[in-house]
C-alpha cells in the first residue's frame, strides 16, 4: 500500500476557506476515479510564532502504478484549480511512502 501525503502551508487569513475547499472540492475530485482512497485531512502543529497554518492531506493508492496513473491523468484537475484559487497564499510539498506492516 502506498501513502500519498501533501503538506500544505496556508496563510492564516484563509485557513477556514482552505479546509472547506479541501473537504468539499479537493477530496471528492481526487477520489472520484478510485485510484486514490481513504482521504484524511489533518492539522499539522508547528513551532509557535510561525505564520499561517499547516495541513496534511493523505490518500492511499494500491501501488505505485496507481499513483503514477493518478498523477499523469488526474492531478491537474485537482492541483491547478487549487493553485488558481489560493495563489501564493498556499504552498505544498508531497511525500510518497510505502506502508510497512509488522
Amino acid at each position: 500500500m502506498i501513502v500519498f501525503n501533501t503538506t500544505f502551508h496556508v496563510d492564516a487569513s484563509l485557513h477556514e476557506e482552505f479546509v472547506d475547499y479541501m473537504l468539499e472540492v479537493f477530496i471528492p475530485i481526487s477520489t472520484r476515479s478510485g485510484l486514490l482512497t481513504s482521504p484524511r485531512l489533518a492539522r499539522v502543529f508547528g513551532q509557535e510564532g510561525e505564520e499561517g497554518l499547516s495541513y496534511a492531506m493523505e490518500f492511499v493508492a494500491a501501488d505505485l502504478a496507481a499513483l503514477e496513473k493518478w498523477n499523469s491523468e488526474e492531478s491537474n484537475h485537482v492541483v491547478t484549480p487549487l493553485l488558481e484559487r489560493f495563489k501564493e497564499k498556499v504552498a505544498g510539498f508531497s511525500t510518497v511512502m510505502q506502508t510497512i506492516t509488522y
